[in-house]
Order: structure tokens, then C-alpha cells, then sequence
């Protein structure tokens, strides 16, 4: 079974508002088994709504509409749908006998122009709207005497349901789950197992490098079905199937999951609305350690993280600091006379031109100084994030250092990295909370694990 819905209004096809209504309503709909084939968006036209109406139900067997159920001129849901159907509008006492009392409740008196929101068109169910003036719109119609593509021709005279329920989020929300959920449930029986999902995320490849890798479980007509996306760097593979529930679901997708993980190792680092931070946090907890950062340049993406999801009974982030710019970690550094007595060999000026060795141990002993001056048993350290100014200005990759300070000894790295400016920042730092992860989960790491590790 197959959905669409409508989304209704100027202000939305304007960009002045955003539709987060149809986002909600294909999960709620995913969760009943029905799947959502498509989304479309139209302003406050007679004819646009009619239009939109007679096509939807040419393809879908569930429609919802959102919005145009208001009292004014340009809300005109209801006549679209008496228009697409060719069906009269009619008024039900029971729905004015409603608005009048509710506007009766609030001390006013009902406007005339809203004695309309009480017309519906013929052969219609009321949906109830506890807190607003607009009921919604329950109807079963015909659709068109053709076979959709790919549908035999003896599968014809079939029939679409057609809801139209509020533009206002709050209104539409409980109308739904108080009445429109319970009747497609009651409509569709135990013929259908709810839509359940699992997302795996990965780190440390690209898309289309995860798609090399697994050409089979990507293809389309899979079941079940496995759909990828990229966000900041990160990439979630989302499996999807029909299960009457979750433990039916998890047996089902099991085989598939093995496959993921067979394929892409340790590049997968969690499931479910897991991030690097949320890993890296739980791992610390488990191993009963503390974890300090130091950021350098334009960014702290990893201490503003940690801070987030660190719980107040773990204390699993010891702290961070940031710095705009290397010169300022350097003068931090050489505030310590024990740590400027073992690394620091020449002044800030000359850094500069100072050889990769020398750089190197300063990196070092400030990854070492931050794991004394926050009492962690691990450091990290990273830069240097550029500005959003250099990164519009440079077309191609940065350098960057990772060091890891651990009880023993410093594990540092170093990798070029380019990308769009909103998305080389996260990638950075999440480079960085892999490096953390992987040394967790592996009790250690050296270089050339990192290094197949490289993007």
C-alpha cells in the first residue's frame, strides 16, 4: 500500500514556512506499513488543489492533506476536494453545533465565514478536532478506471482514502493519532507488517566507496531494502522492512547486517542515532577513563560535542581548550618550564620554518601537557582548523595534526583533507573521535591502521 501527501499553502511554496508536517506524517504512515511514494507541495490554487487530488489518487491507495481547512478565501481544500470528485458540499449540523460552542467557550461569537469550516463533501466522515476550529476530512473515493505502472489490469477497480486534516502541527498531531491512525488500522487489517528501520553508520569512507563495496545490498527492488546517505561526513546505511515487530524485523535484517559488517569492518561505528561522540563517550565509561581535547583555529567541534552527550555521573570528558591559531598553543606550551625544558628547542617566531621533527614534538608535548593539566588518562589534539574565509579561498586540501596522549606515549598523525567549508570542519574533528574510538576499541593503534583509514 502506497501513500502521498499534500502539502497546502502559499507560505509554504513561498519558503516563508516550513513543511515539517509531511515529515512526520511519513513516519506515522511508515509505522502503520504504509509506505510514502510521494511528497508535493502546492499554494493556495483551486486548480492546482484539484489537479493535485485527482493525481494523487490515481496513484496512491492513502492520501493526506495538510493545510487550506481554515474559514478564509484562500483556504479552499474542501471545495478542491468536492471539485476533484465531483461531489456537493454539505453542511453537518453536529460540526457547526462544535465551532459555535467552542467560539461560545471563549466568550466570542462564531464568525459567519467560519460557519464553511462545517462543509463537507458528500459521503464524508468528520475527523474530531479537539482544540481548533477546522475538523478534518475523512473520504473514501474512486480512483481512476486505469492500471497504475506495473499494476495487472484485473487490479482496477480499487479505491483511494482521502484525509485532510489542518496546516497548525499541534492540531494535526492529535487528530491524527486519536482518529486517523485508528481507522487505517482498522482498514488495514493484519495484512500488512508495520515499516521498521535500522541505520548502521560508518566513518572514515565515501559514499560511493561504500557503494563499491556493497553493489548488491544497494541495489534497488532489495528486500529488504538498503538506502545510503551522506551528513557531515558520516554516512548511514538504512535498512528498511515489513515485520509485524521488532524482534520479527531484526531476525529478518540479520543476514543483511552481516553482510555490512563483513564488508566494512571497523569502518562501522554504531547503529541508531549514534554519532562518533556518542561511541567514544560510552567506550571511556566502560574502560573507566578520562578523555581531554585541545582544538586549534577556526573550530571546537570536539569539546562542544562531548560536552552535549558527557552524563554528569560519568565525567568521561575531563575538558578542552581551544586556541584561534598554533602560535597561541605554542605560548600556552611554553608557559610550563618542565614541557618547554623537553621540547621546545626554538622561539614561536621561527616556527614557521622549523623542520617536521620539531613540529612533531611540539604537537607531543602539548598533547602531553593537556593530559597533565586535566588530570586524563588520554589527550587529544587537534589542528588546524582553517577559517571558513581560507577554505573559500583555497580550492584544495589542508594539513592537519592528530596526536593521541596516552599513559605511555603519543600516537601522532598527520592527513590532508579538502572539502566544502560546512563540511570539512565536522570531518576533521570526527577524524579525530575515530582516532579515540579506534585506539578503545583496538587497546592501541599504530600508523598504518589509521592509514586505512584515509578518505
Amino acid at each position: 500500500m502506497h501513500a502521498e501527501i499534500i502539502a497546502i499553502g502559499d507560505e509554504l511554496t513561498s519558503g516563508q514556512r516550513l513543511d515539517t508536517n509531511s515529515r512526520w506524517l511519513s513516519q506515522q504512515l511508515g509505522d502503520l506499513g504504509i509506505q510514502t511514494a510521494r511528497h508535493t507541495t502546492i499554494g493556495d490554487s483551486l486548480s492546482d488543489n484539484v489537479e493535485a487530488l485527482q493525481r494523487a489518487v490515481a496513484r496512491a491507495e492513502v492520501v493526506v492533506c495538510t493545510g487550506g481547512l481554515g474559514p478564509t478565501l484562500d483556504d479552499l481544500t474542501r471545495q478542491a476536494m468536492a471539485d476533484a470528485f465531483q461531489l456537493p458540499l454539505e453542511l453537518d449540523q453536529e460540526s457547526l453545533d462544535k465551532i459555535v460552542a467552542m467560539f461560545a467557550s471563549r466568550n466570542r461569537e462564531m464568525p459567519e465565514n467560519n460557519r464553511v469550516q462545517a462543509m463537507f463533501p458528500r459521503g464524508s466522515q468528520i475527523v474530531p478536532n479537539p482544540h481548533g476550529s477546522a475538523p478534518g476530512i475523512d473520504l473514501q473515493v474512486a480512483a481512476p478506471q486505469q492500471a497504475r505502472t506495473g499494476e495487472s489490469p484485473g487490479n482496477v477497480n480499487r479505491s483511494c482514502r482521502v484525509f485532510a486534516l489542518p496546516g497548525v502541527p499541534a492540531e494535526m498531531r492529535q487528530m491524527w493519532l486519536e482518529t486517523v491512525a485508528p481507522r487505517l488500522e482498522l482498514l488495514l487489517g493484519s495484512q500488512l507488517g508495520r515499516l521498521h528501520y535500522h541505520a548502521v553508520k560508518v566513518f572514515g569512507i565515501g559514499e560511493s566507496d561504500v557503494e563499491v563495496k556493497l553493489p548488491q545490498l544497494i541495489a534497488r527492488q532489495r528486500t529488504p531494502t538498503v538506502g545510503i546517505t551522506v551528513s557531515r561526513a558520516t554516512i548511514t546505511l538504512r535498512v528498511a522492512g515489513r515485520a509485524t515487530d521488532a524482534a520479527t524485523f531484526q531476525h529478518q535484517i540479520a543476514p543483511t547486517l552481516g553482510e555490512i559488517e563483513s564488508a566494512l569492518g571497523d569502518l562501522v561505528f554504531g547503529a541508531g542515532d549514534d554519532e562518533l561522540e556518542h561511541v567514544v563517550a560510552r567506550n571511556l565509561k566502560q574502560q573507566g577513563r578520562t578523555l581531554a581535547c585541545v582544538e586549534v583555529g577556526a573550530a571546537s567541534w570536539i569539546s562542544d560535542w562531548l560536552l552535549k552527550v558527557d552524563e554528569p555521573q560519568c565525567r568521561c570528558f575531563a575538558g578542552g581548550v581551544a586556541f584561534p591559531n598554533r602560535s597561541a598553543a605554542e605560548r600556552w606550551l611554553e608557559r610550563e618550564p618542565a614541557a618547554e625544558s623537553k621540547t621546545i628547542t626554538s622561539g614561536c617566531g621561527e616556527m614557521e620554518n622549523a623542520s617536521e621533527t620539531l613540529e612533531d614534538e611540539r604537537w607531543t608535548a602539548i598533547a602531553r601537557l593537556a593530559a597533565e593539566r586535566f588530570g586524563a588518562e588520554l589527550a587529544l589534539v587537534v589542528g588546524v582548523y582553517p577559517s571558513v574565509k581560507e577554505m573559500e579561498c583555497t580550492n584544495g586540501t589542508f594539513d592537519f595534526v592528530f596526536a593521541l596522549a596516552t599513559s605511555t606515549t603519543v600516537h601522532l598523525e598527520r592527513r590532508a583533507m579538502g572539502g566544502h567549508p560546512d563540511v570539512l570542519g565536522p570531518r576533521v574533528a570526527k577524524t579525530g573521535l575515530d582516532i579515540v574510538r579506534r585506539y578503545l576499541a583496538n587497546e592501541g593503534l599504530t600508523r598504518n591502521g589509521l592509514a586505512n583509514n584515509g578518505q
